[in-house]
């Protein structure tokens, strides 16, 4: 009970409940607007620091050719290469939805910076500009492919 008290007495005095509806609303807003213009952006949703970007599949037949292709050798291909080039490129580390393998979590700690937020509404731009204007993207994936069935 004393941690549990002690746990809430923190978030009580040091407002982090407060903090993180307001530094959510920043990341909701700021990926919002810097992901606006891509077609596979279907929405960026939350609450608090708990926070969803959900893809959709492309309408640019360059795209959707590429992009139903990974989805049919595994549903889950075109988030984890979105994961892959979060982290490597960017050193975040976030992953899909356990159920839905087109929902990206963005759940920063309580404890993040404006400056956290706002790097990664930056290197979310970054990943959604490649997967949109970029070959690498998906040949990068077509080489994952490959390894993991052995061809």
């Amino acid at each position: 009970m004393r941690a549990g008290l002690a746990t809430l007495e923190v978030l009580d005095r040091e407002r982090l409940g407060e903090r993180g509806a307001r530094l959510g609303a920043r990341l909701r807003d700021g990926l919002r607007e810097a992901l606006a213009g891509y077609e596979m952006v279907k929405e960026v949703r939350g609450a608090g620091l708990m926070n969803g970007v959900e893809f959709q599949a492309p309408r640019k037949l360059t795209l959707r050719v590429a992009f139903e292709s990974f989805k049919a050798i595994h549903p889950g291909m075109f988030g984890q290469m979105v994961v892959m080039r979060l982290f490597r490129d960017h050193d975040i580390l976030t992953q899909m939805c356990g159920n839905n393998f087109l929902v990206l979590k963005a759940a920063p700690p309580l404890v993040a910076e404006e400056s956290h937020i706002d790097e990664f509404v930056r290197a979310m731009a970054a990943v959604a500009d490649l997967m949109h204007n970029s070959s690498s993207f998906w040949t990068e994936a077509l080489g994952m492919a490959r390894r993991a069935a052995n061809i």
